[in-house]
């Protein structure tokens, strides 16, 4: 089994497969929402940091996060308390290459059980890459979507039976994006404050 502090790490890039279960729901057709949608859709390298919580039934973790999405590839950095040491995860979708101090471990995740057999965690990098950004994931279905008539933006999200509440967002250049996230499913919970969000020049 993994460490402790690697877990944490690994939640944030399982692509996992999840069941939907109930009807597919369609996305809001308001001019808003598609505009604002583009936009985001559009945005493939970025960067974002702040802190997480992460809370199991054996488990409740926190970390510093710093989050760099270029294209397919995704580099995090963690550091947290409990001498817990930085972490340096890559990943472009399909090996997981994690370093903590002298220690590297590889793995192959373009399968599932693959991931689940290493980790003991399910929960979804492939949707978490959209879901940061307040876009729902084009891979899964839409269980249930909210989104606020006024502001055009996205309030709560059901996809693969995770639940996400995008309780509060900021202005970052010319983006509007997520600044404080809930996510769960069953007796896990994320709760992600962002802080920052930068996007390269134009």
């Amino acid at each position: 089994m993994v460490a402790t502090a690697r877990l944490l790490a690994l939640w944030l890039l399982l692509a996992l497969i999840a069941g939907c279960a109930g009807l597919a729901e369609r996305e809001p057709s308001s001019p808003g929402w598609k505009q604002h949608r583009a936009q985001l859709a559009a945005l493939q390298d970025w960067t974002a940091s702040g802190k997480l919580a992460l809370r199991t039934v054996d488990a409740s973790e926190s970390a510093s996060i710093v989050w760099q999405q270029a294209g397919q590839h995704t580099r995090l950095q963690l550091s947290g308390p409990l001498g817990m040491g930085a972490t340096t995860i890559d990943s472009d979708g399909q090996i997981l290459d994690i370093r903590q101090g002298d220690e590297r471990t590889t793995l192959d995740i373009s399968t599932p059980d693959a991931i689940l057999l290493n980790t003991g965690w399910d929960l979804p990098l492939s949707a978490l890459i959209h879901w940061l950004k307040g876009l729902p994931s084009p891979d899964w279905d839409i269980q249930q979507i909210a989104v606020n008539p006024e502001t055009e933006l996205l309030q709560s999200l059901q996809q693969g039976d995770w639940e996400v509440q995008f309780q509060k967002y900021g202005q970052f250049d010319a983006y509007i994006l997520p600044t404080r996230l809930q996510i769960q499913r069953g007796s896990t919970r994320v709760k992600l404050v962002l802080s920052r969000w930068q996007m390269p020049p134009t």
